[in-house]
């Protein structure tokens, strides 16, 4: 896995994308939402640099040959727990949280997989369930 500079666009970046993949399929929805939202200023992350963001996440994630598309969106606990340590500013993990819930209620279906993420997620950050 790639590192990158703590509190970091990038890296802040890098956990809404695997919330962005948990679901197995990123959206059009999904990324206007963001938008709309206010990414680009909560976040220092326009458009392009998350997508960017994305494609470098999956390739970090698919070095092992073996994984399915449906393994590879499953971020395991411990990655995500790596991936949440990489951000300590508590205003910045409120902003990632708050755009991961918008992101995954775009498409008006939460599933099981984003559920999972999310929580693990506030777990990592020790943050209360919404």
């Amino acid at each position: 896995m790639r590192h990158y500079h703590c509190n970091s666009p990038e890296a802040a970046g890098r956990i809404l994308a695997a919330c962005l993949l948990s679901d197995g399929h990123l959206g059009l929805t999904e990324l206007e939402a963001l938008d709309r939202c206010g990414m680009e200023r909560r976040l220092s992350l326009n458009r392009s640099l998350l997508l960017s963001i994305v494609q470098t996440l999956y390739e970090d994630l698919t070095r092992c040959g073996y994984l399915s598309w449906s393994d590879v969106c499953q971020v395991d606990p411990a990655t995500l727990a790596c991936l949440a340590a990489d951000v300590h500013d508590r205003q910045l993990r409120r902003d990632i949280i708050d755009l991961c819930n918008e992101a995954v209620m775009a498409d008006h279906s939460y599933c099981d997989r984003e559920a999972d993420f999310l929580r693990l997620l506030r777990d990592a950050w020790q943050l209360p369930a919404q």
